[in-house]
């Protein structure tokens, strides 16, 4: 469980850093898992630009047996029901890769608002909780913040292209992504309430507002800069429906509240 200063710190910044919350056992085990998932066949897997280089897999908790008992983890799980104050289920989950010299931007945006406009969540009743798979420095693309900009609601940005079409959600997960902040948007949020790079050790967990602005830069370092991120939604919350939802493995339609695992990851 989360500590009162780690909760006056999600409260206040929009995000908190939790260090050391995996073993190194199950971080490897996370690690081989996942690049088991990069070479797999499926829709949610997507590439770079240069047609290539992973760029992040989606829907990790329904394609594998070891996701689905990673995002019941007690240190995860109960970390977003003690955030949320609710029971919760897995609305998304996916790693973004991030490959080494090769890994593009994920431009300035708020996670909420793609769940608010494209999956028709009511209420930004969730949580992000993302798991460092590998050391996040200055120089890899680490996870950037605008600390506090969460209380600031739900920003005015319009979609980029149009919606419609049967694959239009993938301009939600493109480096040149829907909805993402103007510069003259940021200019103002960060002379107000400056700039803060989520950097940490492998095994670390990063729990942040799903209306903190964020985004990463393109990884100029010889290393990867792998990230898990789960998506927990309160069962209060489940989202309404919508003229074209995403697919499963953006938006999952299974509500049932999750129950906290037993025995660790290994079956």
């Amino acid at each position: 469980m989360l500590s009162d200063a780690q909760l006056r710190e999600y409260h206040d910044d929009g995000f908190v850093v939790v260090p050391e919350v995996l073993t190194s056992r199950d971080l490897a085990r996370i690690r081989d898992e996942v690049e088991r998932l990069y070479g797999a066949d499926h829709p949610g897997r997507v590439l770079e630009k240069d047609g290539r280089t992973i760029r992040g897999v989606h829907g990790c908790h329904q394609t594998s047996e070891l996701f689905s008992r990673l995002v019941r983890l007690p240190d995860l799980l109960e970390s977003a029901e003690q955030l949320l104050a609710s029971k919760v289920y897995v609305h998304q989950s996916k790693v973004n890769a991030k490959r080494a010299l090769r890994g593009d931007v994920w431009p300035w945006h708020q996670d909420y608002i793609f769940w608010e406009r494209e999956d028709g969540m009511p209420a930004p009743l969730v949580t992000n909780v993302a798991l460092l798979l590998d050391d996040a420095t200055p120089y890899n693309g680490p996870l950037l913040f605008v600390p506090g900009s969460h209380r600031m609601g739900t920003l005015s940005t319009e979609r980029r292209r149009a919606a419609g079409g049967e694959e239009s959600w993938k301009s939600n997960l493109a480096a040149d992504l829907d909805y993402a902040l103007t510069a003259e948007q940021l200019a103002a949020l960060v002379a107000r309430l400056g700039m803060r790079a989520a950097t940490g050790a492998a095994g670390s967990m990063v729990l942040f507002d799903p209306r903190l602005v964020h985004g990463s830069g393109t990884n100029m370092s010889p290393y990867d800069r792998q990230l898990l991120i789960i998506t927990y939604n309160s069962v209060d919350n489940v989202p309404q429906q919508v003229p074209s939802r995403r697919p499963e493995f953006l938006s999952a339609s299974d509500t049932t509240p999750l129950a906290p695992l037993t025995g660790g990851l290994r079956p």
